[in-house]
């Protein structure tokens, strides 16, 4: 399943796992990290790394992430 969220205003320059604690879920460092390397968290469809400052109008999207 594919969940999609862009991003508003509050949240510009805020560093993807900041975001993703504050917005989906509290989960540790570790797993969100595996998941982005797994390609399962994605920004514009590109992989990237957990210190990625979003900007406006980027779309994360999770595919299949069960925690």
């Amino acid at each position: 399943m594919k969940k999609i969220y862009t991003i508003k205003d509050d949240y510009l320059k805020t560093r993807l796992d900041r975001w993703f604690k504050k917005n989906i879920s509290e989960v540790p460092q570790s797993l969100i990290e595996k998941n982005l390397r797994k390609g399962k968290i994605k920004v514009n469809n590109k992989k990237i790394k957990s210190s990625y400052k979003l900007k406006e109008k980027d779309e994360i999207t999770l595919y299949n992430i069960t925690f």
